[in-house]
């Protein structure tokens, strides 16, 4: 299959690298500033680069990776979908949850009426030790899971860092931290058990809130333009589950020492599992006592995308393949997150509105 890259950033690299990998060809580039786009383009050896999206959608590209900020989602999936094109998007897919649940029923139509697959860049449950957990508390019923234990932490916006999208506020639509890394635990916890959030209590941390950008950073010296940020650097949230189950998340782009700290751990009263993305091939599992280490399958970043992908293209394909994340995900996403900024800034429980 022949598939165009929407996004001339490190994440598009990543799919470029994944797709062909695969055995599949990347037959065009989209990007905002010509220059820019076309020196990306030439790096990753690609034939065909554009600054009009309309213009490179009459390519002959079967699929389209979107690679860009979520605030670009909406306009190029549907433009996309018009085109004919199947499509992966990165997470999330978008901020706003009403839109969201348009973007997911017009995705079914498509492939009701077009057999148009559309998937969400979910790549982290790809974890060989994600989908062992999933089979363990899949074994008998989901809804005897009653204990969620989460973090993700990260040391990335620590001033100084690049400045970018997320600090500015009509871009960020007023989250970071929440969507920018609580998407794929919320998609964690609900793949291993099935279950979803219902509820949320949450407080939110701005450590920040006045910085300073200078040659393309932000600081925390006062020299430069001075800018408020109101998105979060750090959320804590108590989760209630559809099932009755209760947990806790802490999650943190503030966090010195943790380059990429994703955990979870889950008990149904009988057994526990519990993965880190520090250490990915190792799931640990208790049924009473001292946890064990069920070793799996070596695997790296990169291969969550390839297993991911496989999923896609073959269901693009007409081929057998295994479920994969879907917009209908990204709707579910978007509104605990939506639940989760509300908590948060009138400081009260707030339901997952679905």
């Amino acid at each position: 299959m022949k598939a165009l890259i929407i996004g001339c950033g490190f994440i598009a690299r990543t799919h470029i690298e994944a797709i062909r990998k695969l055995g599949h060809e990347v037959c065009g580039a989209v990007g905002r500033d010509p220059e820019r786009t076309k020196a990306f383009a030439l790096e990753e050896g690609i034939a065909l680069y554009y600054t009009d999206l309309q213009e490179a959608l009459t390519c002959d590209a079967d699929i389209v990776h979107i690679c860009t900020p979520p605030y670009e989602h909406a306009r190029m999936i549907r433009e996309c979908l018009s085109a004919g094109k199947h499509i992966i998007c990165e997470k999330p897919l978008c901020i706003d949850p009403e839109l969201a649940g348009a973007l997911a029923a017009e995705a079914r139509k498509a492939y009701e009426e077009h057999g148009l697959v559309t998937a969400l860049c979910l790549n982290v449950r790809y974890y060989p030790a994600n989908i062992e957990a999933a089979r363990i508390l899949h074994k008998e019923s989901g809804n005897g899971v009653k204990v969620f234990l989460g973090s993700y932490l990260q040391e990335f916006h620590i001033p100084p860092h690049p400045d970018g999208w997320r600090f500015v506020d009509t871009l960020s639509e007023g989250q970071r931290a929440i969507s920018e890394i609580g998407t794929h635990w919320i998609d964690l916890a609900r793949a291993w058990t099935g279950l979803k959030i219902t509820g949320v209590q949450a407080e939110l941390g701005n450590w920040f809130p006045e910085r300073y950008r200078r040659d393309g950073m932000l600081t925390a010296d006062e020299a430069g333009e001075a800018v408020h940020i109101v998105t979060e650097d750090t959320a804590a949230i108590l989760l209630r589950f559809e099932n009755g189950g209760i947990g806790t998340l802490l999650l943190s782009e503030t966090a010195p020492g943790h380059p990429n700290d994703l955990s979870i751990e889950v008990t149904n009263l009988r057994e526990t599992c519990k993965w880190e993305e520090s250490d990915p091939c190792v799931l640990k599992y208790s049924e009473g006592g001292a946890m064990e280490q069920i070793v799996l399958p070596a695997c790296d970043r990169l291969s969550t995308f390839e297993s991911l992908f496989r999923d896609v293209y073959a269901a693009a394909e007409g081929k057998p393949h295994g479920n994969y994340p879907s917009f209908e995900d990204g709707e579910y996403i978007s509104a605990v997150c939506a639940a989760i900024r509300e908590s948060g800034e009138k400081h009260c429980f707030a339901e997952v509105s679905l």
